[in-house]
Order: structure tokens, then sequence, then C-alpha cells
């Protein structure tokens, strides 16, 4: 039998709905027992200690209007929600607060009722769907509805000057339909960029959100808050209507860079997510406007930490700076490690490596990014692509690209973090314009003392710090094949965060019973650059990421 308080909610739902909208087809229907002998329409029932109640209620497209029903409250046992399509007004009732058991709040394409969630209702594990397929056709992956098309048709074939008005409107539909394949059956992303198409598992894969335009003003206040300009274009601070901060990327005019490497980013991050990566939450592609969302970052770059701005810039500790390297690292080694075909990012960069409240660093920008190439890429796909001072110098010669770019880049982030110079200098003296071939000939003549950033000096350890030397040094060699791969350089950081905190242990206690300063190490560069690595034919090395130890 259904449970008395479930009968008496969808009573007190019926009478609140009917108050706006008398005569209404569904309203009409509901009557008797919601759920036996079958339930109503728009429910759906299941039993719970002998008895029924209602774990969803789908009120989708029913022509329903007036304040969103505050007696959906009473459903406690309610899962899933859906009042999309309707003409609902007002805000969400803050009764529904107490649904504890909801999962998923589908409010999109009700114009007038706002999207922001009631104290007490923003929590992790409440999906928010408020986007509104209906208003999807300006941009892909999907494309106008026929429905609309023939709508256009019927309602302006009047006379003869709107009838050809109407041929125009229908061969200028046709040719958009032409040019983008429906694709209604989102989440299933076309990958243009990386020429194959991924079906994403809705319960695995990262949500990705398209946003109304308006809905992304409202969140930055017409774009009141800049807080950084890139390739892309300029980037804002906004919040969410549910409290949280995003940084906003609006591509410019002059950008340089363009549909494709949107279009990139929001295929490649609809696929993957991993804890040291920036995830995209949404994005909006509407009036010529490409804008992509992401969780705000509170502590900046580590380019600004290390060297940028006067404001910007704040002092890393040792242990922080080796702490945000192995976190990039294994950014990286997802990567590259990644389900059978790998990622090259191709623009890493220390200003792409972001620090949220944590300081836990996170690698972003992912325009660039491409599987490894395979048999067959064409030319273009293999362009070279990165930033100077990072660039792979046999990519740059050769054209080949393979996860070792990644790696020399990394090599120039690691060589930043222990110098806390920029890559790339023309105002310095003519020897240290380049930051790789300044630091080499310290570090071959062992003598790292001279080359670390004096804001750390005397404060790590030489082993780990010799670790971490040695670790740039392999991963900048001229020649890929003497490199080591992601997954190296990970276990290499991770040692030398173990011995750096281990000694940081140690000497405090030290310290403490008025011991002396730290030792130093004689080193010799390890071996390993002279025997090459076995390189790869499909140019990326699939390696099982390391066990945790």
């Amino acid at each position: 039998m259904t449970s008395e308080v479930t009968m008496y909610a969808m009573e007190e739902l019926r009478n609140q709905l009917l108050v706006r909208n008398p005569g209404n087809k569904i309203l009409e229907k509901w009557h008797g027992d919601p759920c036996l002998p079958s339930p109503w329409e728009g429910l759906t029932c299941e039993n719970s200690n002998n008895m029924m109640v209602i774990t969803k209620l789908n009120l989708s497209s029913k022509s329903l209007q007036g304040p969103l029903p505050a007696a959906i409250a009473n459903l406690t046992e309610l899962e899933e929600l859906d009042v999309q399509n309707n003409n609902f007004t007002g805000s969400i009732p803050k009764s529904f607060a107490s649904l504890h058991h909801l999962s998923k709040l589908s409010i999109g394409c009700n114009q007038h009722l706002s999207s922001k969630l009631p104290p007490g209702l923003s929590r992790a594990n409440l999906t928010i769907v408020s986007e509104c397929r209906a208003d999807r056709d300006h941009c892909p992956p999907e494309s106008p509805p026929r429905s609309q098309n023939v709508y256009l048709i019927s309602t302006v074939a009047g006379g003869s000057v709107a009838f050809t008005l109407v041929v125009g409107i229908f061969f200028t539909c046709f040719y958009r339909r032409a040019r983008h394949p429906d694709e209604r059956s989102f989440p299933i992303i076309k990958n243009a960029i990386f020429s194959e198409s991924s079906t994403l598992d809705p319960h695995t894969s990262p949500v990705v959100q398209q946003f109304f335009l308006k809905y992304i003003e409202n969140a930055t206040c017409s774009y009141k808050t800049l807080i950084g300009e890139g390739g892309f274009g300029a980037v804002y601070r906004g919040t969410l209507p549910h409290g949280q901060d995003v940084a906003v990327k609006v591509r410019s005019a002059t950008s340089t860079q363009g549909t494709r490497e949107f279009d990139n980013e929001v295929n490649l991050l609809s696929t993957i997510r991993h804890e040291n990566l920036v995830p995209l939450l949404g994005y909006c592609c509407e009036n010529d406007q490409q804008i992509l969302v992401y969780p705000f970052m509170s502590n900046g770059s580590l380019q600004d930490r290390l060297y940028g701005e006067a404001a910007k810039r704040k002092s890393l500790d040792w242990p922080t700076r080796l702490s945000i390297a192995l976190g990039a690292a294994r950014g990286l080694m997802y990567l590259h490690t990644f389900a059978g075909r790998c990622i090259i990012h191709r623009d890493v960069k220390s200003s792409n490596i972001l620090l949220d409240d944590s300081m836990c660093g996170k690698v972003a920008d992912f325009g660039f990014s491409k599987y490894a190439p395979q048999e067959g890429d064409s030319a273009a796909s293999l362009e070279v692509r990165g930033t100077a001072g990072y660039l792979d110098p046999e990519y740059y010669s050769t054209q080949q690209l393979s996860t070792k770019s990644d790696v020399f880049s990394f090599g120039v982030v690691l060589l930043e973090i222990i110098t806390g110079r920029e890559p790339l200098n023309i105002h310095r003296p003519r020897n240290e314009w380049s930051l790789v071939e300044w630091a080499k000939v310290f570090i071959r003549e062992s003598r790292i003392e001279e080359i670390v950033d004096p804001s750390i000096k005397g404060q790590y350890h030489s082993e780990a710090m010799w670790r971490v030397v040695e670790a740039a040094l392999a991963c900048t060699e001229p020649f890929s094949s003497y490199r080591p791969s992601m997954v190296d350089i990970v276990r290499e950081l991770e040692d030398a965060l173990i011995i750096e905190n281990n000694a940081s242990e140690y000497m405090r206690s030290i310290e403490s019973m008025g011991g002396s300063n730290r030792f130093s190490v004689e080193r010799k560069i390890f071996a390993q650059s002279s025997v090459p690595t076995e390189p790869s034919s499909t140019h990326c090395q699939i390696i099982a990421a390391p066990l945790p130890r």
C-alpha cells in the first residue's frame, strides 16, 4: 500500500498546482492512489519498508506555471525532480533543503525561475541541471531541431514576400544541418580535434555544463573583476548561484587561440578528471562568444608566486615548491598514461600550473593538448605548439611530437622552482638569457648553491635538492631518447619530498638542541643520461602508473 504521508503530499501538491493551472491535463488525471495499482503520470514509486513511496517526480514539459510548489518538500523520499520546460516563476522553495535523498534537480527552461539554491540545498551529492536544451541551437555540438525549422516555415508562409524569406531561411538551416549533423544524444561529443568520437559514461565521466551567456554575465557581475589575461583572452572572477567561486575565460577578438583550441579544451576535459588537473565546470558558446568556466584557484599560478608581479609574488619555501612540483608531475603522468592512448599537453609552463586553497599544484590550459600522434595523422595536426623557453628543441626541429616534449618543458619548470628565475630573459647578461643553458653549467660543475633561489638558501636538505636538480637536468636533455618518463620523475620527486620532510623534522630537533647548520654533499650527476631510453614507435610510452609506496 502507499504510505499516508505520500498520499497526503501528492494531494497537497495537486491542489497547489491547480491554483495557477486549472484544467491542466496531467492534473486532471491525478486521482486516487498515486502509486497503486499503477503510478500517476510523471511519478516513479518504489517499495520502502512495505510501503510505496515516490522517488522520482517528472513534471517536465507539462505547460505548468506559477511558483514552484512547496508541497514537493513533503515527498521526503524523493531522489529526482524534473520541472524543465515549464513557466514556473519565483525561486526554489527553502523547504526543498529537507529533501535529503534528492540527488538530481532539473530546472532548466523556466525563464522566470531563479536557479539560486536556498541554504542547505547546496551539497556535493546533488546535481543541478539548469541549462535549457531548447535554446542550444546557436552552438555546436547541437544543431537546430527540425521541428523549429518547420515551425518557422509554417508561420511565415502567408505571402510572396514571406515565401521568399522562408526559402532563404530554409536553405540557411539546411546548410547548417549539413555542416553540423544532429547530435542531440549528449553527452556523446564529436571530437573533431582528436579525429574520433567518445561516448561518455554519465556515471564516471566529468559533468561539463553548457551555460547561457546571461548566466555567465550574472555570475561575473557583467565581467566586473579582471584577474588575468592569457593567449585565449581575459579571465574574470565570478560566483555561481550556489556560492562556488569560478574563473571565467572569455575569448578575445585578438586571441591567438581560436575555435579549434576552444573545442579541444571542452572535448578533452569532458573525458578526463584528476585531482592534479584543473577541471572544466562548463562553457558558453553564444552570440559569437566563447567562454570557459573553471573553479577559481585562490593562490594563483606557480609563475605568479616565483617571479610574477610584485603584488602576486609571495615567497614559497622549499617543501611547498617540492609539493607543487610533485602535484603537477602526477597530473602530467595521468595524461601520459591515460587509458590506452596517452595525451600530450604541449604547453607545460609555470603559468599553467595553478594553486588551490591548499597550495596543491594543478595543470591547466588544455587548448593545445593532443592524443599522441599515430600513423596517418595529417601534417597540420602535428604543427609545433608551445611557449618560448619551454619548447623541446627536438620537437621544434623535427616536428615529431611525443610525451618527451612535455618532459622537457617540465624540466624547465623544475629549474624555475629551484632558481626562482624565468625560463627566458633577454634583459640579463647574454650567457643568462636561457635558464636551461645557464643552469646546466653550474649543475655539471656541482655548484648548485650558486643557482638556488636566494629566498630559500639554507632552508633545504641537500640530498632532496640534488634529486630535483638531477631530474631537471635529465628532463632537459637535447635528445628525447635520453629523457626519463613522467613516471620516473614522479618517483624521483616522491623520494625527494620524503627526504625533505624527514630532514625537516630531524633538523628541527637538532636546532632545538642548539645544533649546527645543514651539511652539503658532493654529487656526480647520475649516469642515466649516457644510456638512451628505447624510443617508442607510437611517440608515447604507455607505462602503468606506479603503485603507492
